[in-house]
């Protein structure tokens, strides 16, 4: 049976973080779980979310749920997350396509904070319970850049430019015809009704921007396909997949937009955050961070420009 703890804040701070610092066994699932169910009251009432923010004085009634000790997750054979970047304050990391961003109940590897989280324990809560400062995220079957933060003034401050559309990110992608020139792609992305994990193009959904240029056209098998960079003007599900199937272009890989049985490339997508631009949040000074292609999205590359 759950028991009722007190605990009153001695400082500022989230309610995720002032949880799991006096219940270390907690994770974020826990915690989520326990806000929705109503198990967690703020001054008398009903906690709201599990990232609201607290201040000096005020006292917590807490419900907590019986705990479980769970082993450590690992890593998917051979990959992990190298650093491309570092300074006192951002980290930037190169992710593989195969490790996830968010925790999963069918996946029984560890996420990319969770690796984050046993390389620097420190750093495991900032940003909330279990981010382990994480800014940008990536796909499950993506690849390439994510910004973290080393601590809380720099995961705010990175947050913030991130909405105010200062944090600039180039993808390089592979999409399915022959895509020339450069356009930009201005259309609402919203739910798309009676079908789970996929959204669709609506005027009823929220504003969605993405530039793209062509690169480089390849054959193979009489198939037309194009390099191009992309860069998102806003940051929404699924953007840069959608807009590019939307306008007749999928991206090869991509089974939930594009081919289903895409031949050259069956287990992830080719979808690649290639470089991102942001003003550094202690000096303002612009920072360049660039991550070469995945192995195995080159060597794709290889053999369609391989001589005829």
């Amino acid at each position: 049976m759950a028991e009722s703890e007190r605990l009153r804040i001695e400082t500022a701070t989230r309610l995720d973080q002032a949880l799991v610092v006096a219940w270390p066994t907690l994770d974020s699932r826990q915690i989520r779980d326990m806000v929705t169910a109503g198990g967690v009251l703020v001054n008398g009432e009903r906690a709201q979310t599990a990232g609201q923010r607290l201040d000096p004085g005020d006292s917590l009634v807490v419900r907590l749920p019986a705990m479980i000790s769970t082993s450590v997750a690992q890593a998917p054979p051979g990959l992990g997350l190298p650093v491309v970047y570092e300074d006192d304050h951002v980290l930037a990391i190169d992710k593989p396509a195969g490790i996830a961003v968010r925790s999963s109940r069918k996946s029984g590897f560890a996420t990319a904070p969770q690796l984050l989280a046993t390389r620097f324990p420190e750093r495991a809560h900032i940003g909330g319970v279990d981010r382990s400062g994480v800014v940008t995220a990536l796909g499950d079957d993506e690849s390439g850049l994510m910004l973290i933060a080393k601590d809380e003034a720099t995961y705010r401050e990175l947050r913030r430019l991130v909405k105010r559309q200062r944090v600039q990110e180039t993808y390089t992608a592979l999409v399915e015809g022959n895509l020339r020139g450069e356009f930009t792609i201005d259309q609402a992305i919203g739910n798309a009704k009676r079908v789970r994990e996929r959204l669709t193009v609506s005027r009823e959904g929220r504003p969605a921007v993405t530039n793209v240029k062509g690169q480089q056209h390849l054959k193979d098998s009489e198939r037309d396909y194009t390099v191009v960079l992309v860069r998102p003007l806003t940051a929404r599900l699924h953007q840069i997949r959608l807009h590019l199937a939307w306008y007749g272009y999928p991206i090869v890989g991509d089974r939930i937009y594009g081919t289903r049985r895409q031949a050259i490339l069956p287990d992830r997508i080719f979808l690649h955050l290639s470089e991102i631009r942001f003003p550094h949040p202690e000096t303002g000074n612009e920072v360049r961070v660039e991550a070469q292609l995945a192995p195995e999205l080159y060597s794709l590359l290889a053999y369609l420009r391989r001589p005829r």
